[in-house]
């Protein structure tokens, strides 16, 4: 972040693999034997790439950058994102977005809980952001009804394609069941709304104290006449690493600021 403002300020050319060369440095620099993936470091509309990678795109002035990048260290994987202003300052309509998916993490951390399901955190991650986009402009009542309907059709796929969390060890998508293993056999048959295919749902896993995954929402907005274009471009995701503990859980990756106001301090400096 510090060092992506920094070369703006001086007038250098800031590109993707700038920032992934700070990444690996710091990783060997502080003891990481290797890095836990290949970093995805995306600028502006890149960012709105699930998978990107970090290439050689030019990072301007006033756009976002998204970085989804972890070690390991003595076996163990980390998973984090975070996303940024380029040059160290919000725009209102990045802002905006930007706190609609915090606020959605927030909803997630609360969800993740011993007894609540894998499943509880993505859903409360969903009902934070269909709504926040239906106030934002990005879903229309008049074309997707109310909050339950959009949820129920999955009106929120367009900009909300991916699941909020995954299992976290020794791997960064480490192994394991999703599917609660005490209730192995029961099954609930359903017709997706957007594909239309059959979907057999099982139970899912009943979280309990020790487990470790990630948090991991996200808001991507692609070009569309349907879409305010202030929002047209932009990607966030935040993601942190958390254990379950006996009574919630316990985030251990929050050393990086989350917060827009304290990103926007920390790249002051």
């Amino acid at each position: 972040m510090q060092r992506s403002a920094a070369m703006l300020r001086a007038g250098q050319d800031v590109r993707e693999y700038h920032l992934d060369a700070e990444l690996l440095h710091e990783f060997r620099q502080h003891g990481s034997q290797y890095p836990a993936y290949s970093s995805i470091v995306a600028a502006g509309a890149n960012a709105c790439v699930l998978h990107y990678r970090a290439d050689a795109a030019p990072i301007r002035d006033g756009e976002l950058v998204l970085i989804d990048a972890g070690c390991e260290l003595d076996g163990y994987a980390s998973d984090i994102t975070r996303t940024f202003p380029a040059n160290g300052r919000f725009t209102g309509p990045q802002r905006a977005l930007y706190d609609l998916v915090l606020a959605s993490q927030d909803a997630a951390i609360a969800a993740t809980k011993p007894g609540a399901r894998f499943t509880d955190p993505h859903e409360a991650t969903v009902k934070v952001l269909t709504q926040g986009m239906f106030d934002l402009g990005l879903l229309d009542r008049d074309q997707h009804g109310t909050l339950d309907d959009a949820i129920h059709h999955r009106h929120y796929f367009a900009h909300y394609m991916h699941r909020t969390g995954h299992w976290l060890g020794m791997d960064v998508h480490d192994c394991g069941s999703y599917v609660e293993p005490t209730e192995v056999g029961q099954t609930h048959e359903r017709k997706d709304p957007l594909s239309g295919e059959t979907i057999t749902d099982r139970p899912s896993r009943i979280l309990r104290p020790g487990m470790a995954l990630t948090i991991e929402p996200g808001l991507y907005v692609r070009p569309s006449d349907r879409i305010p274009k202030e929002f047209w471009n932009i990607g966030i995701r935040i993601e942190d690493d958390a254990f379950v503990t006996e009574t919630g859980c316990e985030l251990i990756t929050r050393g990086v600021p989350v917060k827009a106001d304290e990103i926007e301090a920390l790249m002051r400096g």
